[in-house]
């Protein structure tokens, strides 16, 4: 069954743009704190690790092979 999805479309579509434009995992962390994005558990400060969890979920691949194409995602 595992945890519901808490991050918002808009919030995981912003993080991988982020990510096929090359920004770092620190740096996307940085901009949603700037912008004061609590994180999907609710928190107020994004860490690098966050991001890199996040980025690394079948629905983020599943949208990043959707902004890259098929076979060319960065690791």
């Amino acid at each position: 069954m595992g945890r519901p999805m808490l991050c918002p479309d808009a919030v995981l579509a912003d993080v991988m743009a982020m990510v096929v434009d090359g920004q770092s995992d620190s740096a996307i962390a940085a901009v949603l704190n700037g912008a004061e994005v609590p994180t999907p558990a609710g928190r107020p400060q994004w860490q690098r690790c966050h991001v890199w969890r996040l980025r690394r979920t079948a629905r983020a691949l599943r949208l990043l092979d959707g902004l890259v194409g098929e076979g060319s995602r960065a690791a």
